[in-house]
Order: C-alpha cells, then sequence, then structure tokens
C-alpha cells in the first residue's frame, strides 16, 4: 500500500482506532536454537489467515535489511513459492539506511528535517579538523582518527547524549596529558561541528536517525496506525529503537518479538547480570519497555521439544553469571543430561589453516544430507575467506554476508595498482603489477601480454632508475648498438606513457583537486581497462557508486597530492563491503554474528572461539578513556562482549553446533573464548567428559586429508640426469670448471637445458652488482695509467671517481651507495699503494682479453675459453702474470695447487699454449686481488713459486681432462653437489634440483 494511502487511512479511522487499545500490551520471544525468521514468517502467516490482503497490510520492523531479505525468504520457502502479496519489511538498524527515510517520509515533511551529511563528507571535514588541532601524522591516520571520531559521535547521538555536556560531565584534574588533549579537542568540536553543519545545511546521519525515530514514536502514539505492526529482532541496543519498540507495544495491532530472551534463568541470576551477559541488553529493554520476563509470551508458531529445552538449559548454565556460579554444585540434581542430549562438537586447531580445512570438511560432510544447511558463524573474516577458499577444492562456492572490501576485490585492486605506479614513477615492479593484473587488458594494443612479458624480460631487468619510462633509454640504446631489434618495445613503453599521461601531469609534487585525481585516474584506468569491464559485477558496480559519490562531493573533499590520493582512495575502498547479488550456495552460508541471530540452519559451526576475537576485544577508544566515557554517560565497551555472548548463545542452541578455534594464530598462542571454559566446567559438573561429549570426527580428517603414510612414500633422490653425449656441450669458460666440478647439475641446468637466471627487477646493490663495478672500474683506471709506472698522487681520487661514474650509470640507489661509499676511498687507496709496489717488476699489458685452448676428449675436442681480468708482463717481457680481481670469497693459493681453484691456473696454460691474444711467455705469477677485503681494504693471494704453479697447472689440466673425459660417457649423471660439504659459492639453480629436499633425507654423498 502506497505510504500516502497508509498515512490518510489512519487519519480518517484515528477515532476508532484510539478506542481499540488493548490494555495489555503484546510482547513475545522466539526461544534460542529456534530458526527465527522461519518461525517469525510462520507466526504471521497464521495471524494473517487465508485473507492475501490481511498479510500485504502488515508491517514488520527488522534491524538489517539482510534480516528483510531472509523473511522473505522464509515466507517464499513455507509456501513452496507460491505468489503472495508480502508485509512490508523495513529496516530500521542502519544509520546509514536509506529505508528509514523511506519508512518515515511522511513525517519527515513535517520536520522539514535537513538530510544527512555524507559519509564520506564527514570523514574528510572531521579531518580536517584533526589536522587543524596539530594531531595530523598523514592523511591515513587522519581518516583513521576522524573514524574513530565519527564512531565516538555516533554513539554520542545513538544514547542521546550531547557532546556540549562533555566539559561539564567529565573532570579532567586526573586525566594524563593525552586524555586532556583528547578532551580539549572535543570540547572544541562540540561548540565547532554543529556550525560546520549549519553552514552546510546538513546533520550527523545518526542524529537524523535518532530524531526521526522519535518523531515515528510519537506520532504512532498519537496517531496509531490501522495495520498491524510487528517489530522483530531488536535486542534495543538503540535508545531511540527502544523507545520506539514501547510505542509499537502499546499500539491496537502492534507487538514485538524478541530474539532468545531467557525464561528459564533463576531469579538471583536475573539480578545479578553485567555488561558481559548474554541476556543484558534484552533485560535493559524489558526494563525500558516497563515489563517484566513473566510478562514474555512464546510466539505461538514455536514447537518446543524436550531436546530443545535441554540445550537451552545448559546453555543458561554456561552463561551463568559468576555470583550464582556456586548452583554448579547442583548441577546433576537439578539438570538430567546425557551425552546424547548435547549436539555438540568442538574442534581445538592446531593452527588457522587447519581450523578452516576442518570447517570446510563438516561444511562438506552436511551435504551428504540432501535436505540439511549449514551455517558458519564468525567474526574473523580472514578466518571467513579461508574457508571459502578451501570449500573450492569441492567446486563449492559459498556466500559470505560480510561481503569483501571494495579494496581487495579485483577492481579495487586494479584502481589502486593504477596510482601505486604512478607513485613509483612508472618503476618497474609496480608497472608490471599493474599491467599484468586481469583487468589490464587494452583494447587498442593487440597482443598487449606479450608486449608486457617481452619488457619484462628484455628492458626492465637490472637496476631501477629515477626518471619514469624514459630511464630505459640508455638500455635501448644499448640493445640497438648490439644490432638488436627494439621498435617493439618502444612501440608498448609509448602506449604506456601516452596512456599515464593524464595522471603525469598531475603528479608534480603540488596539491590538486580529489575531483581532478580521480578524473585523471579513470582515463588512465579505463584506457587499459575499457568502461565496459571496469565497471561491470557488484565489485564495479560498487566502485562506480564510490566514484560517483566523490565526484558529487568534490567540492566538499580536500586537494591532494598523489601519494595523499592514494591513501585517501584506499581507505575509502576499505570501507565499502562488496556482496555478491545472489547466493552462492542454496544450503551453506557464511554468516556475521547479526545475521545469524535471526537465520536459521540445522548445523551451525561457530568458529574463530578466541579471546579477542570472539568475544571481542573491549579495545581502546583514541578518544576516550574508560573513565571518561563512564562520566560522560556511555556504555562500557564491555556490552559488545554481552551483545556478542547473546549471539553466541543463540548459536549453541540450535539442533546441531560445532564449535571451533585455533590454539595458534600467527605463531602465537591464543586464549580459548571465556564460554568455551564454562562449558568444560558445566560438562564436568554433570559428570561427563568434555572429550566424550564434544568429540567429532571432522579434525582427523582434515588432518588425513593431505597426509601421505611413510610406507606410501618414495622420497625422491638427488637429480641425476643422463643426457644423450651430443647433447652435452663441448665447449665451456674457465669460469665453469669449478662449476662442473663441485655441481655438475649447474652445468646442465645452464649449458644443456639453456636455464639462465634472470636478473632481478629493481636490482639492489648486491654482491654480484658489486663486483660487475668494481672489475668495470679497474678495467678503465687501468687503461688510463696503463703505462705509468708510479701513479699520480691524485690516482686515488681518480678511481673513486670512475667508481662513482660506474654507480650512476647502473642506478644503484643512494641508501645502498651511502652504507658502500665510505668504504671505497680505503679500497682506492690501497689499490694505489698496491699498484705502485706491484709494477715495480710487472707492468700491465692486456685487460679482459678473451683466450682459448682445445683438449681432446672421448667424444672430440672440447674448447675452453677464458676472458683474464689482466695479464701483466715483467718489464723485460720475459714472463707473465695473470690477475683476476675478487670482492669477496675465500681464495688460497693451496686451493690452486690441489685443484679447487682451478680458473687461474688454467688461464696460465692457455697463456703458454698462445690462446690469448697476447705474446705466450712463462707464467711467474697468479694472483687474486681481493678488493675490499682485510683491514687496509685489500688483500692479495699469490702463487708464484716455480714448482708450485707447475703442480697447480698440471692439477688443473689433468683435472680437466678427466672431467671431459667421465662426461663422455653417456652413463655418467649430472649430479646436484656431490659434494654438499663443497658446494660453490652461487648456486642459481639449487631450488631446480631440490637440494633442501633430498639433502633432508640424508642422502649419502656420491661423487662424479
Amino acid at each position: 500500500m502506497p505510504l500516502t494511502r497508509i498515512f490518510a487511512a489512519e487519519k480518517r479511522r484515528e477515532g476508532s482506532r484510539m478506542s481499540k487499545i488493548p490494555a495489555t500490551p503484546r510482547i513475545y520471544t522466539i526461544p534460542a536454537g529456534v530458526a527465527f525468521v522461519d518461525a517469525l514468517a510462520k507466526g504471521i502467516l497464521d495471524k494473517a489467515g487465508k485473507d492475501p490482503m490481511t498479510l500485504a497490510s502488515m508491517q514488520i520492523l527488522l534491524p538489517t535489511r539482510r534480516a528483510c531479505r531472509s523473511l522473505r525468504e522464509a515466507f517464499l520457502k513455507i509456501t513452496n513459492g507460491a505468489p503472495l502479496m508480502l508485509p512490508r519489511m523495513d529496516a530500521i538498524g542502519d544509520v546509514d539506511d536509506e529505508e528509514l527515510s523511506l519508512l518515515l517520509s511522511g513525517i519527515e515533511q513535517e520536520l522539514s528535517l535537513p538530510p544527512a551529511i555524507s559519509s564520506m563528507r564527514r570523514t574528510f571535514l572531521l579531518a580536517e579538523l584533526i589536522g587543524k588541532m596539530g594531531r595530523s601524522r598523514g592523511i591515513e591516520q587522519d581518516l583513521s582518527l576522524a573514524d574513530a571520531l565519527g564512531r565516538l559521535m555516533d554513539q554520542i547521538y545513538t544514547e542521546d547524549l550531547d557532546l556540549k555536556n562533555l566539559e561539564h560531565a567529565i573532570d579532567n584534574s586526573d586525566l594524563a596529558d593525552h586524555w586532556q588533549i583528547s578532551l580539549k579537542f572535543l570540547e572544541i568540536l562540540s561548540d565547532a561541528w554543529p556550525k560546520i553543519l549549519q553552514e552546510r545545511g546538513v546533520m550527523d546521519a545518526a542524529d537524523r536517525r535518532n530524531r526521526l525515530l522519535k518523531s515515528l514514536a510519537d506520532y504512532w502514539t498519537q496517531n496509531p496506525p490501522a495495520h498491524p505492526v510487528i517489530a522483530a529482532g531488536s535486542t534495543g541496543s538503540i535508545p531511540a529503537a527502544a523507545a520506539l519498540l514501547k510505542t509499537i507495544s502499546s499500539l491496537p495491532d502492534g507487538c514485538i518479538v524478541l530474539p532468545g530472551l531467557d525464561q528459564d534463568m533463576d531469579a538471583q541470576s536475573w539480578d545479578a547480570l553485567d555488561d558481559t551477559h548474554p541476556q543484558a541488553t534484552l533485560k535493559h529493554l524489558l526494563q525500558t519497555l516497563s515489563f517484566e520476563r513473566s510478562d514474555v509470551a512464546l510466539w505461538p508458531s514455536c514447537k518446543d521439544d524436550e531436546s530443545a529445552k535441554k540445550r537451552r538449559a545448559f546453555c543458561t548454565e554456561v552463561m551463568r553469571p559468576s555470583e550464582t556460579s556456586q548452583e554448579w554444585q547442583t548441577l546433576q540434581s537439578r539438570l538430567a543430561l546425557s551425552e546424547g542430549d548435547l549436539t555438540l562438537e568442538r574442534y581445538d586447531c592446531a593452527t588457522q589453516e587447519e581450523e578452516a580445512l576442518t570447517i570446510a570438511l563438516s561444511l562438506r560432510g552436511i551435504l551428504e544430507d540432501k535436505e540439511k544447511t549449514a551455517a558458519l558463524v564468525t567474526p574473523d573474516r580472514r578466518l571467513a575467506r579461508r574457508v571459502a577458499m578451501a570449500c573450492r577444492r569441492w567446486g563449492i562456492e559459498i556466500d559470505d554476508s560480510a561481503g569483501q572490501m571494495l579494496s581487495d576485490t579485483q577492481t579495487g585492486t586494479y584502481l589502486r595498482l593504477c596510482i601505486e605506479t604512478l607513485c613509483n614513477e612508472l618503476k618497474p615492479v609496480a608497472l608490471l603489477n599493474f599491467s599484468k593484473h586481469a583487468l589490464c587488458l587494452p583494447a587498442d594494443f593487440r597482443d598487449w601480454r606479450q608486449a608486457v612479458c617481452a619488457l619484462d624480460k628484455h628492458v626492465f631487468r637490472g637496476p631501477a632508475f629515477s626518471g619514469g619510462l624514459h630511464a630505459h633509454e640508455s638500455k635501448l640504446a644499448d640493445m640497438e648498438t648490439r644490432g638488436k631489434e627494439t621498435a617493439g618495445f618502444r612501440k608498448t613503453l609509448g602506449f604506456i606513457e601516452t596512456a599515464f599521461a593524464p595522471l603525469i601531469r598531475l603528479n608534480d609534487g603540488k596539491a590538486h583537486p580529489f575531483a581532478a585525481w580521480a578524473d585523471a585516474h579513470l582515463q588512465v584506468c579505463e584506457t587499459f581497462c575499457g568502461p565496459a569491464i571496469l565497471w561491470s559485477g557488484e565489485a564495479g558496480d560498487a566502485a562506480a557508486k564510490l566514484f560517483s559519490e566523490i565526484f558529487a562531493e568534490a567540492g566538499h573533499l580536500p586537494e591532494l597530492d598523489a601519494r595523499q590520493y592514494l591513501a585517501a582512495l584506499e581507505h575509502m575502498m576499505k570501507g565499502i563491503a562488496v556482496r555478491p547479488a545472489f547466493g552462492l550456495h542454496p544450503r551453506l552460508m557464511i554468516l556475521g554474528q547479526l545475521e545469524a541471530r535471526l537465520v536459521g540452519a540445522d548445523v551451525m559451526i561457530l568458529s574463530g572461539l578466541n579471546e579477542k576475537t570472539w568475544p571481542p576485544d573491549a579495545g581502546l577508544d583514541p578518544w576516550m578513556s574508560r573513565p571518561m566515557r563512564k562520566r560522560f554517560g556511555l556504555p562500557s565497551p564491555e556490552r559488545s562482549i554481552g551483545l556478542s555472548a547473546h549471539d553466541f548463545a543463540q548459536c549453541l542452541c540450535a539442533d546441531k553446533t560445532i564449535l571451533t578455534r585455533s590454539m595458534r594464530v600467527d605463531g602465537a598462542p591464543t586464549v580459548p573464548a571465556r564460554w568455551l571454559q564454562r562449558m568444560d566446567a558445566v560438562l564436568s559438573g554433570l559428570g561427563l567428559k568434555p572429550e566424550s561429549v564434544l568429540h567429532g570426527d571432522a579434525l582427523d580428517w582434515a588432518r588425513q586429508l593431505d597426509h601421505i603414510d611413510e610406507k606410501d612414500y618414495k622420497p625422491l633422490g638427488r637429480p641425476d640426469p643422463r643426457p644423450p653425449v651430443e647433447a652435452r656441450p663441448r665447449a665451456l669458460p674457465v669460469t665453469a670448471v669449478e662449476t662442473w666440478m663441485k655441481d655438475p647439475y649447474g652445468i646442465y641446468a645452464r649449458y644443456i637445458l639453456g636455464l639462465r637466471k634472470l636478473k632481478p627487477l629493481e636490482q639492489k646493490l648486491d654482491a654480484a652488482m658489486r663486483g660487475t663495478i668494481v672489475h668495470d672500474a679497474l678495467h678503465k683506471f687501468g687503461e688510463l695509467y696503463r703505462y705509468e709506472e708510479i701513479l699520480p698522487a691524485d690516482a686515488a681520487q681518480t678511481l673513486l671517481a670512475v667508481t662513482r661514474k660506474e654507480l650512476d650509470a647502473t642506478g644503484v640507489e643512494q641508501d645502498a651507495r651511502r652504507f658502500w661509499e665510505p668504504r671505497l676511498e680505503k679500497t682506492a687507496h690501497w689499490i694505489v699503494r698496491h699498484e705502485n709496489a706491484w709494477r715495480n717488476t710487472f707492468m700491465p699489458e692486456k685487460f679482459e682479453s678473451t683466450g682459448t685452448l682445445s683438449f681432446q676428449g672421448p667424444a672430440g675436442e672440447f674448447i675452453l675459453s677464458a676472458k683474464a681480468d689482466r695479464i701483466d708482463y715483467t718489464k723485460d717481457g720475459a714472463a707473465a702474470a695473470i690477475i683476476d680481481y675478487k670482492t669477496g670469497g675465500t681464495f688460497s693459493s693451496t686451493g690452486m695447487i690441489d685443484g679447487r681453484y682451478p680458473q687461474l691456473p688454467l688461464e696460465a696454460l692457455i697463456l703458454e699454449a698462445g690462446g690469448f691474444a697476447a705474446k705466450p711467455a712463462p707464467v711467474e705469477s697468479l694472483v687474486y686481488w681481493i678488493i675490499g677485503g682485510g683491514e687496509d681494504g685489500g688483500k692479495v693471494k699469490e702463487l708464484k713459486k716455480t714448482a708450485e704453479l707447475k703442480k697447480a697447472k698440471e692439477n688443473a689440466a689433468h683435472g680437466l681432462e678427466k672431467l671431459i673425459a667421465v662426461f663422455d660417457k653417456e652413463e655418467t649423471p649430472y649430479y646436484s653437489l656431490p659434494r654438499p660439504d663443497l658446494a660453490p659459492r652461487f648456486n642459481d639453480y639449487e631450488h631446480l634440483a631440490r637440494v633442501k629436499e633430498w639433502t633432508a633425507l640424508g642422502e649419502q654423498e656420491d661423487s662424479a
């Protein structure tokens, strides 16, 4: 019936209606354990009888929209989907519920109330005030504080208090300094905020809701509606809603239906209830309504059997106030319960992963019965997500009533990554995160995925440079000088730069209007995605509404820079829940606590039952301490525990209840919920063993699900590939010979499979990069002073300049340079001192010289190649020295002699055989210059004795010939680490060789 007709009809029949007000108000309860909306729907249908218009004329007030949807579904279920004229159902519990204004539209016109301020505008206004008061810690923290302040203000409105009374209600003389600062701010706010709202012609939503509810209560008191009004499911925690309930209870055809009032609790316990008890809120409501517990009747359609009564009696004992807990001593005489009377299971899981799998298995088992339904109830959203993911292994998609934060959806992630890319100057990691996102698929760029992967592999690897996409120009130019094609790379980079241009123009370090950022942001996102895809689905719809509100509120939002815009946008997206339009599974659901109070299921699974989760941590208010809240008249934080306890008790009385908790969460031990500990005490008082009464199989199933018995497990040993001889390498560099000796699998992976480790994205200054920089710097420095027997006085400064230029060229970040550069000066002076002493005997001749040497093996010729860092000669040219620069590692002359470090002895063989582009000469010295080692900035490991040099070369040659001969046999495997104790310093293929797996098995050492 249209709202205007309802009000008109009420006006005409006012006199006759007033005469029908009954002397005794009507108030009912639907007991805990009974499916609330199902029982409510059946009772309403019974009340309406067979007249469809009677049902259609009724008005049902429920706490939430979800409860309204559940009641509609209950009507359809009871009538088997038959056509039905449903009663009007309104949600009055949500502060931001638009239906409240629709419900009260006629009254609102008479009151001429200003519209409610949008949540977005209020948050930013409060954040601005916080910033002006000198409490700003950045936009993200300002917005979080503004949210907390908004919640406090809503609670003040809800409890019918006034911030203006704060100064007189709270004595600040005994407050700590930081609370005095908060109190001073709240006092200023109490004066400034009403003026701000008045200037903008708006009011707070919670204040508006309170006034509307009060007005409706007053209106219905003076003008009782002709149609039946039923308020169901509310606990009256909002005083204005409680006042409305009192009015409804006095209407001619009005009644209240309470959820789970305990009518069997003894009077002594009822009188001793505190805020943490599940019945405390209902007790307070009955006092507000001026009712006794005995005045509350059982809702007519409720079927109450003995088993349900026993479950409720058990729950009453579990929740018994501590003041009367002595009554547990007489439990066995008062409560006759056996193991079969309690359909409870309890699982104390080791971890949250195990808990999620246990729950998922329980849900899957319930589906075996085609008629049963089940609901998971938990305040832990992370656990809920894990359960939903675990259910997918059986193809089960389950609906979470809490939804998902917009920021965690695919659309929200895409929107965030776009701005993160801008804030990171389009550097490779952020750009690739965005470019590889599932939604990033520009319609105007064919083969986008392949193009992005090509950039990833060929252009973006290595150190990151500042300067946006232009920073890659030097690498592209270098590729072109080596004859590589770069047109495709330039096309992709050009497209990205053009697409990001709207945001790049704004990113000048200055603040710009919020709407300007949002407009440029959407231009970029739609270029890479397309509006039809970006705004599709529930998440796209939620994002579209968010940006519509941003543009609508543009004049009231602050100017921000890029990072502030990112923080603000992410904050807003975290506050938006995205829910599927339709339930994903007809018989399984994940519910929040409030929904579970009203929605029933055959099996209720209560999870996350740890202190600080369920029940929740009473928490700290950043604006008011507990004493301040108490003095001001706000309810204690413990009231939330009482509401949470009520939800727990409602579910505990279900036909079957499964209780789960994790003994550790994120590695930290947890404390069981207080109700679980009380349950154990009650069961023990009844003479029952908790482990027997609460036993179930799901946890054992979860532990066995992915378990493999040792007798069925055959571990894999170390890899031992045996490729055909023709596939084996016939040429290797000298640097690979040591790897061939210590880790043949590394040779197999690199030179047979052709696997190369990619350089990291945005590579940091690591050992490998440091070695490259030192080599290049020493090469250029040596070329500068190739013919100088004594280096000039400023040689150390020249070396430092050359090294810094190499650092600039590789884009090493400043933080790493600040750590490394102080050691450079010491190293530079050591190198100059050592060069001067060295050049008394040897002079440099060749830098980075390449050479080869041929060996004959059973399968044919084998070519050994080398690239010597430096080849020096005596001043008469009669002998040579080979130098290798190292920036780390342990090298010794003994290792060169016995063949453990064969690189330099093999290079000596190549030089003496004329394999280098240098004059063949006897090698008198093999030397490692270890740069940065020792206290002086460097040290030397030299082999120069004739006999030792000869032995080192012989051992190296013999060892290499033996390797060639052994690996020219097809039966010789390329073992991974024949001797793990002699593993190479760096191993790029350790993960492919599963080293951690087979070494853990204790496999005996093998050798090739």
